[in-house]
């Protein structure tokens, strides 16, 4: 009676030990990602600011995750221009490379060299203005954009604080961080 009494207490902890992790997964499935992933902060005109891993000072914007969950971007669409919305697909072939973290951020280079790496895509942004759109995976519903004027050299725009609506430029740039001053 007694080995199974502790049988039955192992199968209950190993039930509640899996259910436990799956809470933890990095698909967000009841999450609405257009209220919790947000265009953060971006330099269209990157000269001597923050360089990418191979030392280029290309474009670049921040996507920021406000939820407690890790959330994969992998599949999604970034644009530059609102008539086509499906302008480059982030590749979903490296997670551990386009995962947003709970809380956190990433950056997607916007410098045309995707033979550069994953995050490397296949648009320029314009220090003239533009919009730039981050689009769920269906192509059409869209996560998060914005319409930005002309740009100053090695200033960048971002929320502040992250993930709000209030926007304003930055003469230290701060991808990768929060923006909260």
């Amino acid at each position: 009676m007694k080995k199974i009494f502790i049988l039955f207490a192992s199968v209950i902890c190993l039930v509640l030990i899996i259910s436990c992790e799956s809470n933890n997964n990095t698909e967000p499935e009841d999450i609405d990602v257009a209220d919790v992933l947000f265009i953060n902060e971006f330099m269209a005109d990157n000269d001597s600011v923050n360089p990418d891993e191979n030392g280029d000072y290309d474009d670049w914007v921040e996507i920021y995750n406000s939820s407690d969950m890790d959330i994969d971007i992998g599949g999604m669409y970034i644009s530059d221009d609102s008539d086509d919305l499906t302008a480059w697909q982030i590749p979903t072939t490296a997670p551990d490379s386009t995962t947003v973290p709970a809380g956190g951020f990433i950056l997607v280079w916007c410098d045309k060299e995707t033979d550069q790496g994953i995050l490397h895509v296949n648009i320029k942004l314009s220090k003239d203005g533009e919009t730039i759109i981050l689009t769920e995976s269906d192509g059409t519903t869209i996560v998060d954009s914005l319409s930005f004027g002309i740009q100053n050299t090695d200033i960048s725009e971002g929320r502040n604080p992250d993930g709000t609506d209030s926007w304003m430029t930055f003469s230290i740039p701060t991808p990768g961080t929060s923006n909260n001053q």
